[in-house]
């Protein structure tokens, strides 16, 4: 007979013909602490399937076999991540909502149905469909955001002594964006 020591209060014993219910108990009992070698736990949140404008979720079922017998199944919704035009905001809102609310989205609107949910579609990823944007985009092709460089040098002798050129944001293949040094 061999034993294993979990942690102080819980000690599990095995021999050729125990089954697994000492094991199962004692490892329920298990708490995991953070390590002391200066490495976290890493917790890995997926997210939940529930459509975001209905509330849908998981029905609890039976598959009834040919002689009537009962497996739990679970019956799942059937959940798409969507890109939904939003008229009042001309943007393209980000959503995972069910193929049902895909149906009443089309007969009751978009913010209808996020007002009765409590969603505030502002807050939520979005592509603009403006016309502003649009006008921006055709002017200036190909054009990568920017963000204003704070750190920037201010003295011009000083910038044009400078034997290093400036990194600029280019498009490479794929549609990403990369920094190089202009020419």
């Amino acid at each position: 007979m061999t034993s294993l020591l979990l942690k102080p209060s819980a000690r599990v014993t095995s021999s050729s013909k125990s089954s697994f219910a000492g094991l199962t108990s004692s490892l329920q009992n298990l708490s995991l602490a953070p390590s002391t070698s200066g490495r976290s736990l890493k917790l890995i949140v997926e997210a939940s399937r529930v459509c975001q404008l209905t509330g849908k979720k998981a029905n609890n079922g039976y598959v009834v076999t040919f002689s009537h017998k009962r497996n739990k199944k679970l019956q799942e919704v059937n959940l798409q991540y969507k890109k939904i035009f939003w008229p009042e905001a001309k943007r393209w809102v980000k959503l995972r909502v069910s193929t049902k609310a895909l149906k009443t989205i089309e007969k009751n609107g978009l913010q209808a149905m996020a007002k009765e949910a409590g969603i505030n579609l502002a807050s939520l990823p979005y592509v603009d469909a403006s016309p502003v944007r649009q006008e921006y985009l055709a002017a200036h092709p190909q054009a990568c955001p920017q963000a204003k460089n704070v750190r920037r040098m201010k003295n011009p002798e000083k910038l044009a002594a400078s034997k290093k050129k400036p990194l600029v944001p280019t498009y490479i293949a794929g549609g990403r964006i990369a920094m190089v040094r202009s020419e």
